[in-house]
């Protein structure tokens, strides 16, 4: 007489599985974070280059009309407000990063860095 197959999976088989998907998990959060982390610090650079490459324009030109009107959304503190002054300041702003991330932007050449 034949034995019937054996249906479904054992108890040791699924929480082998499990154990598996939560040392996955566990390796790609922290890898996850960083990505998403360097993602806004870019982002806050980016935004940051435009205003501060408009503020050239403005210093070169020495019009106050060409200020750029900053609109941050991906970041904070930023030190640069269009009070229709030329600014006589290099422009800061923190990235919305887990460190707060400060990029500083030079009114000079328009480049912005972080550390």
């Amino acid at each position: 007489m034949m034995k019937k197959a054996q249906q479904g999976f054992t108890l040791i088989e699924l929480m082998i599985v499990v154990a598996i998907i939560g040392i996955l998990a566990a390796i790609a959060l922290p890898a996850y974070q960083t990505y998403t982390d360097r993602s806004r610090v870019r982002a806050c650079q980016s935004e940051m280059t435009g205003i501060a490459r408009g503020v050239v324009a403005a210093i070169a030109d020495n019009s106050t009309a060409l200020l750029p009107a900053p609109q941050y959304s991906a970041c904070t503190n930023a030190n640069y407000t269009n009070t229709n002054a030329l600014p006589n300041a290099n422009l800061t702003a923190n990235a919305r990063d887990r460190a707060t991330t400060q990029i500083t932007c030079d009114i000079a050449t328009g480049v912005c860095t972080h550390p």
